[in-house]
């Protein structure tokens, strides 16, 4: 049905526009006008002087709710999207570990989804091909040397839903895989590794960086690592948790102060109880984790391996710590993951001819409505 929303706070990459209508036909966004043809019999929503932005991107969640993309039935599967989906997120990658039997379960659940499917831009996997001594919360089981007929493997039990995977850039034999997943259209990103800044400079191909500081070399004058790579090079995309806990919020503010705005992406990393309360969950099927304000951990020896943040509360945080103005706010969770995923010409901002994709929230990033 088409629509028009009126009375909203619009944000643009650059700036938020007001008194305008935002006018929807067949599912596209089809004008951003000061009037529009009231014999049309649009659908009237009206965003009272709330803020009405494209619909968040996230880039890297596990999980929502209760439970995890790898191990979820198809009513589990469709009780995360909605999850998500109720938090304002519009585009998603789910993200798991290299365990064949979860991706295809992801993969099943994926092509049963039906036309919702198309907001589900495809599968983010961590490994296997990462550093042992920066595995953070990946199974060790999980993890594995470089191997190029392994890769083809995982990319055919894929069916084509491989959209990034993380590599560690000092493997021996790294290149072969970064080559190979770039001729099929996979994105690289540098991660779980122990790199120097020289090896990462040297290893081409990569397009994103997974969970800036998280399991990876750290930033030092004289032997810096992974973590100063994107410091340097501006052109890369990067990734920065912004719940405060996987980064110290000075950090966050660091993050947005100094890195390229257009290459800066926030996600949540969230994993299952993320939108519940605080308390104590199953996952993978066998291993208790607890939800807290120090994130979620396993029980059993307090690693940290997610958040129990979503989106909203992740711009709530970056906000409090930065100050930053909404749109370069909004940018970093719309337009900066949707160009890295190269899917910025369909949807990631308020455009004619883009998908409509829109959500509707409040000061507070309390959602009041979401349109996908």
């Amino acid at each position: 049905m088409n629509k028009i929303i009126k009375n909203g706070k619009i944000v643009l990459p650059e700036q938020i526009v007001e008194n305008r209508f935002l006018i929807i036909e067949n599912g596209i966004i089809t004008d951003i006008s000061e009037s529009y043809n009231k014999t049309k019999g649009f659908e009237i929503i009206d965003a009272e002087n709330n803020f009405v932005a494209p619909g968040f991107l996230d880039t890297h969640i596990h999980g929502a709710g209760e439970g995890v993309f790898e191990t979820a039935n198809k009513e589990q599967f469709a009780n995360i999207c909605s999850t998500i989906h109720k938090n304002g997120v519009t585009t998603f990658l789910p993200t798991l570990l290299c365990n064949e039997t979860h991706i295809k379960n992801v993969v099943k659940n994926m092509k049963s989804f039906g036309e919702e499917s198309k907001h589900i831009v495809g599968m983010y996997v961590e490994g296997p091909f990462v550093n042992m001594e920066k595995k953070g919360g990946i199974n060790p089981n999980y993890i594995r040397k470089p191997d190029l007929n392994y890769l083809k493997k995982i990319i055919d039990i894929s069916e084509g839903y491989l959209k990034m995977m993380t590599v560690a850039p000092e493997l021996e034999g790294i290149d072969e895989i970064i080559g190979y997943l770039l001729e099929n259209s996979i994105i690289p990103a540098f991660g779980h590794s122990m790199t120097t800044l020289d090896t990462a400079f040297s290893t081409t191909g990569a397009r994103n960086i997974t969970h800036l500081f998280n399991a990876m070399s750290g930033i030092s004058h004289k032997n810096p690592g992974l973590a100063a790579l994107p410091f340097i090079d501006k052109d890369i995309f990067v990734e920065v948790n912004g719940d405060g806990v996987h980064i110290n919020n000075r950090i966050i503010k660091m993050c947005f102060e100094n890195l390229n705005p257009d290459r800066i992406i926030a996600i949540t990393d969230a994993v299952i109880s993320a939108g519940l309360p605080y308390g104590d969950y199953l996952y993978d099927t066998d291993k208790k984790v607890t939800s807290s304000e120090r994130g979620v951990r396993y029980a059993a020896n307090d690693t940290l391996i997610g958040s129990s943040f979503l989106i909203p509360d992740v711009l709530r945080n970056i906000k409090k710590v930065t100050g930053l103005p909404m749109p370069r706010l909004i940018k970093s969770v719309t337009l900066n993951p949707a160009r890295m995923l190269g899917i910025d010409n369909i949807c990631g901002s308020i455009e004619k001819g883009k998908r409509a994709d829109i959500v509707i929230f409040d000061n507070e990033f309390k959602i009041k409505k979401t349109l996908y």
